[in-house]
């Protein structure tokens, strides 16, 4: 009884202390993405998932009568359901919802920067630049089937802070609540996305980066073999019952050609998140300036990644423990992705949402260590804060021309159309199991 006491005593504190950040994030994510609510359905895979949640609307759990549908997503197909019999095809409410989401990740990210680095600000500045989309330009945002990052994002966050305040505060024991809910929270992640396997190199990376200040415990301790075991199992089912997305194996021949198109679609990616120019409509209709810094996009990206190499090996050699650790996650989280791109000339966007944690870790943390360098100097010393500053400008007008982009794409007849398809298939769909009853 008194443990259950000082615990809701601990959550109540954690409430007082956190909650104003938390609604800090939330207010900070309207303000800079509240205005796509305004717009409409625009992608033709929005409107495939709003038709599939229509048929599965009536009866969902026929949908577990067949073994795949356990390894194919089945959590997100039910959170679409449940979002279809809510808003029907009101565009707003779920934009709201992905925002609410985004808001609920950068919370995460603060708690966890927090608990590694012992810092608040540097926490709140990660956070931040999270929430106003540096790295990953908010284009998870604009669908619902972008919904399919963020709610994979939040699963995987929450999974990686329990493990790791189980860590802290339990010494990795298994007969703990922080275990048991991030086992049960990651089991949902597997049956989420096949690409979990992620998740279990940043942990297996956490356990590695943090060895001496865990008390030289084993790094492959029983509770990460516990999730390496749940991993496995369901990497199998994926792979046995599961839907498998084509892989740049499929391309090409050969291990070598494969590892090679990979580790290079991991830089491409790297470089998008600084860079994010890519051959698009966008740039097409963009002006002389951005045109002519194109032009220029293989000195760029050669610099870029010489660039990263550089900071990635000076911060492994030079840098904190939860440093090392952060730009190692950046690495790992864009690994199952790169064996997804076909070395085309078009990369996407949402794919850089979770590895831009990384990012804009990284980013905070030497905008604020340069900015203490020249804290005697009342002015020079907020000169840091300009680069970061140059992210969020460039994060949110891409932002807001993806979403001019999107807006004119929905006024298509082409979109029109589709729209109006499904619709009359949704009339219609009723009537059929009519009859057939």
């Amino acid at each position: 009884m008194a443990t259950l006491m000082d615990n809701l005593a601990a959550l109540r504190r954690t409430i007082r202390i956190h909650g104003p950040v938390l609604l800090l994030l939330l207010a900070i994510s309207f303000l800079a993405f509240g205005r796509i609510m305004t717009g409409d359905f625009w992608s033709p895979l929005d409107f495939q998932i709003l038709l599939d949640a229509h048929k599965l609307s009536p009866e969902p759990w026929l949908m577990f009568k067949h073994v795949g549908a356990w390894f194919s997503q089945p959590l997100l197909q039910l959170t679409f359901v449940l979002e279809y019999r809510l808003f029907g095809m009101d565009y707003g409410s779920y934009v709201a919802v992905n925002i609410v989401l985004h808001a609920l990740n950068a919370f995460i990210i603060y708690m966890l920067v927090n608990m590694l680095f012992y810092r608040n600000r540097l926490a709140l500045l990660a956070a931040v630049l999270f929430t106003l989309g540096v790295g990953n330009y908010g284009r998870t945002l604009q669908t619902l089937a972008g919904q399919e990052s963020l709610l994979l994002a939040f699963l995987h966050l929450l999974v990686l802070y329990l493990f790791i305040r189980n860590d802290y505060r339990c010494g990795g024991k298994l007969l703990s609540p922080y275990f048991a809910a991030g086992l049960i929270i990651y089991s949902l992640t597997g049956l989420t996305k096949a690409s979990t396997l992620s998740l279990l190199g940043c942990l297996v990376a956490y356990k590695a980066f943090f060895y001496h200040a865990r008390d030289r415990r084993p790094i492959f301790s029983n509770d990460l073999l516990i999730f390496l075991a749940v991993g496995l199992v369901f990497q199998y089912g994926q792979t046995r019952w599961g839907f498998r997305t084509p892989t740049v194996l499929n391309e090409v021949e050969g291990p070598l050609v494969y590892t090679y198109l990979s580790a290079l679609n991991v830089f491409r990616y790297l470089q998008l998140m600084v860079y994010p120019l890519q051959e698009s409509s966008l740039l097409r209709d963009a002006g002389f300036v951005v045109q002519a810094i194109y032009q220029v996009r293989v000195v760029i990206r050669v610099l870029l990644s010489l660039a990263l190499l550089s900071f990635s090996f000076f911060g492994f050699v030079f840098g904190s423990r939860p440093l090392r650790f952060f730009i190692a996650w950046t690495y790992i989280t864009l690994i199952p992705f790169s064996t997804q791109v076909p070395g085309g000339s078009w990369l996407n966007l949402t794919h850089l949402y979770l590895a831009s944690t990384g990012f804009c870790v990284v980013l905070a943390a030497g905008a604020i260590g340069c900015g203490n360098l020249l804290r005697v100097h009342r002015w020079r010393r907020l000169v840091p804060y300009l680069m970061p500053l140059l992210f969020v400008f460039t994060a949110l007008t891409l932002n807001v021309l993806l979403d001019q982009r999107n807006r004119q794409i929905a006024a298509s007849p082409e979109i029109q159309t589709l729209r109006q398809e499904t619709m009359d298939a949704m009339v219609e769909r009723p009537v059929r199991l009519q009859k057939t009853r």
